[in-house]
């Protein structure tokens, strides 16, 4: 009959376990690590992630995957009994109102509850108060609260407002109640939807809940196949050729790419690594000591998988202490640093850390697979021991490499001999101390190759430049505003953009152009010349066209231009209709164009097509010519300013930049500066310096741990060959000599080999890294990396002074007799 050994291996196991502290704490601390390094990456990644995710949702204000207006009441019916659609909000316009002039025509809508507390709600934050129920109460944004005027809103509050029920003319006041405060962040994108939002009380009162002024809102079940869910809902309820709808664009990317995911492959196992070579090294060790025990419990029975079971069963026993360490130390690091990566990375709609089971639950299952893996190997080697080798066994012999070389008595030969009598070993230790200082290299460099200002000039034309978000009327900055703009000290050159409405005068030359017209918007030629002439009048200065020119082969003729001889047809971000409008203008010689009711128009010659990047999305329609301002100027005597460029003295850029803010403080622009951007990427730079610099800190501290243990377990093994060897006439200065020598040899070989491999590896990754990143300037940062050498080599050469002075105190004898 089997006997059941199950709680004697147990037995074994955790006493075993108790009797080598040292070798507990360097696994711990592998295990501890490499579950942190790997919860940090899943944890800091998803978060980031899902952060911007969420910044899309909310700058779209809704987590609608679709729209469609105008829904038939049998569509009604049908959509609901779908069962592919998981989430569907109704809403609908019910008025306009003109009472805020900084928001112009704002809407009065009304949405149900599901679109209120399942759609629109989660891309919303610091929601205060309850859903809109009564006649009279309306949601706002403390947006729109600040452009009424209203800063410490409060529940309850009566607001009166004056509105135009839509489809009517007829003005209406009506006192409301608030009964939602809420911050919304769509308003900060270019068109971005905001509204005042009524109950449907209200919305029924002017009968503006029928099908025909419905909008519906739809969440799919499966987010995976928008696209595909969108076609099928479209045959599924017939829609008809005039019923639009539209896709968020929040939803496009929303689970990544496969290039990403690989990536974050690559880095856990490039990580389960590093912590593989500290629990092998170990293991190995420890298994290499032990090897009279294991071969005694061989003699007395044991079997192979039994010793493989107390082996695992160790490392099992760790990982219960490293595991939950080492996901607390990375809840507490992605707590801090998530936040200030996310603010650092233009997201200014708040972070998301992301403190989902399967983070922490895939950090530990990677690192219990590295602990298993590493264990593998010394657990075999313990259940392969033959008892009579194992009673035969001198602890310094194990995997000893016979080298019959002559030493002459010098203490760096007999180190080096030293070093490499265990080829496994050494090897594991320099692989481990190389991986952490070419990771600490590799990040320093990178991080100190990102030239702040080459990037920021190239990629900002000016030191500063402000544009109106007004709409159409109202658009344009004030002359008040740019003329204290322009006082302000430290200005060195500034220019503006002006922009007026124009109308192309009809000849036989612009057939082409009315051909593409009519084709494009499906009109006939006489509508598409009595509608679509139309074009787009900008002025610019000396300063505009001077960059514009630094992009041409054939630069502009600046005097002609300014003096109004040719005007430009401008091609506004690789814009596909701007670029089929210049083509089909390209064959006209002159321009003939009314600017104003009374018919009369201007003479302008073509100079051609240029093509120009701006972050200004404005555009009153048709083809964007561009003349100076001097000559706009003498027809448009008041020209609406878009925007204004300016670029200061060296040391001005903050108090410029604090002084224009301070201006605008009551106004809608937008303004783009090279001190932000600097700012902004200096911040990064620095978080990319800690995240990096901390990832290869704890890959530096594996290789230095790994490396104290083989030195440490090395010495005390040694015991009796160093008696021996003092016994025979060595002094315990050479000794010492000798086995720092050892711990500096460790340090120069890898050193070394960072200083050849290592930097051959960092220069391949950067040439590959600059294809990407076209702004990098390959900078060796030589001071971090010096120094970094310098406290690898004094661990190096302090560890075995230390470790040696603990078995000095004993006498020759009493070693000799110990390991007898």
């Amino acid at each position: 009959m089997r006997n059941n050994n199950i709680a004697i291996v147990r037995k074994i196991t955790k006493r075993t376990l108790s009797s080598d502290k040292r070798r507990n704490f360097f696994i711990i601390a592998a295990i501890t690590l490499t579950t942190f390094m790997i919860a940090s990456v899943f944890s800091i990644g998803v978060s980031y992630y899902d952060s911007i995710n969420m910044h899309e949702k909310r700058m779209q204000g809704s987590i609608s995957q679709m729209a469609f207006s105008n829904p038939t009441s049998e569509q009604l019916e049908k959509i609901y009994s779908l069962d592919y659609v998981k989430t569907i909000g109704l809403g609908a316009y019910v008025a306009q109102t003109k009472d805020i002039p900084k928001l112009d025509e704002l809407n009065i809508a009304y949405v149900d509850k599901t679109q209120w507390k399942k759609i629109f709600s989660p891309t919303f934050t610091n929601i205060i108060g309850h859903y809109a129920e009564q006649e009279n109460e309306i949601m706002l944004s403390r947006y729109i609260l600040n452009a009424m005027g209203i800063n410490e809103p409060k529940i309850g509050m009566k607001i009166p407002i004056s509105f135009i029920i839509n489809g009517t003319n007829e003005v209406k006041t009506e006192t409301f109640t608030l009964s939602c405060i809420y911050t919304e962040y769509a308003h900060s994108r270019q068109n971005g939807f905001v509204a005042i939002y009524s109950s449907y009380a209200f919305a029924k009162k002017y009968d503006k809940i029928s099908t025909n002024s419905t909008m519906v809102n739809i969440i799919f079940k499966d987010s995976k196949n928008i696209n595909k869910n969108i076609e099928r809902l479209k045959n599924d309820l017939a829609f008809t050729n005039n019923q639009n709808y539209t896709e968020s664009p929040a939803f496009t990317n929303t689970y990544g790419n496969i290039t990403n995911y690989i990536a974050l492959l690559v880095i856990i196992l490039f990580l389960m690594f590093t912590g593989y070579l500290l629990i092998y090294n170990v293991m190995y060790i420890s298994i290499s000591k032990d090897v009279r025990f294991y071969g005694m419990l061989k003699t007395l029975g044991t079997t192979p998988r039994q010793i493989r079971h107390i082996v695992i069963g160790q490392i099992l026993r760790l990982c219960v202490i490293g595991l939950p360490v080492g996901c607390i130390a990375s809840v507490a690091i992605s707590m801090l640093i998530v936040p200030a990566v996310i603010s650092n990375s233009g997201i200014d709609t708040g972070s998301v850390v992301s403190f989902s089971p399967i983070i922490y639950i895939g950090a530990v299952v990677f690192s219990v697979l590295t602990a298993l893996f590493g264990a593998a190997a010394p657990a075999k080697k313990a259940a392969n021991i033959s008892p009579v080798e194992a009673l035969k066994f001198t602890a310094g012999d194990i995997g000893k490499t016979k080298i019959p070389v002559t030493t002459n008595g010098k203490s760096y030969k007999m180190a080096l001999l030293n070093i490499f009598r265990n080829r496994n070993q050494a090897t594991i230790v320099m692989l481990s101390l190389f991986l952490g200082i070419m990771i600490f290299s590799l990040i320093i460099t990178i991080v100190s190759s990102m030239d702040i200002d080459y990037r920021v000039n190239s990629e900002y034309n000016y030191d500063f430049s402000i544009s109106s978000q007004s709409a159409y009327p109202d658009y344009g900055l004030n002359d008040d505003f740019i003329k204290n703009v322009k006082s302000l000290n430290g200005i060195t050159e500034s220019g503006i953009t002006t922009i007026e409405f124009g109308e192309l005068i009809y000849s036989e030359a612009l057939d082409k152009y009315i051909d593409w017209l009519s084709n494009d918007n499906n009109m006939t030629r006489e509508e598409s010349i009595a509608k679509l002439l139309g074009c787009e009048l900008k002025g610019i200065d000396s300063l505009k066209l001077r960059e514009i020119n630094k992009t041409l082969s054939v630069p502009i003729d600046i005097k002609e231009f300014e003096s109004g001889k040719i005007a430009l047809i401008n091609i506004r971000n690789g814009s596909t209709d701007d670029v089929k409008m210049a083509n089909c203008l390209s064959d006209i010689a002159t321009f003939d164009i009314k600017y104003n009711d009374k018919g009369d128009y201007f003479h302008i010659a073509n100079g051609g097509s240029i093509s120009t990047e701006t972050n200004d999305s404005f555009r009153l329609g048709g083809p964007e010519i561009l003349v100076s301002n001097a000559f706009l100027h003498q027809y448009f005597p008041t020209s609406h300013v878009l925007s204004i460029d300016l670029n200061v003295k060296n040391g001005y850029d903050e108090q410029i930049y604090n002084a224009i803010n301070d201006l605008a403080v009551s106004m809608d622009i937008t303004m783009i500066s090279r001190y932000a951007a600097r700012k902004a990427m200096q911040d990064a730079k620095t978080i990319m310096m800690v995240l990096g610099g901390g990832v290869s800190f704890i890959l530096a501290l594996i290789g230095i741990f790994n490396f104290v243990n083989v030195m440490s377990v090395s010495i005390m093994t040694r015991k009796r060959e160093f008696a021996i060897l003092e016994s025979v006439g060595m002094s315990k200065k050479q000794m010492r000599s000798m086995l720092r020598n050892e711990g500096l040899g460790y340090a120069i070989i890898t050193i070394l080999c960072s200083l050849t491999i290592g930097n051959l590896i960092i220069y391949v990754l950067f040439t590959l890294l600059k294809n990407v990143e076209k702004y990098a300037q390959f900078t060796y940062p030589f001071i971090p990396i010096i120094m970094m050498y310098v406290t690898i080599s004094l661990i190096c050469f302090i560890t075995p002074k230390v470790v040696y002075r603990s078995i000095s105190k004993m006498s020759i004898i009493d070693r000799l007799r110990e390991t007898e």
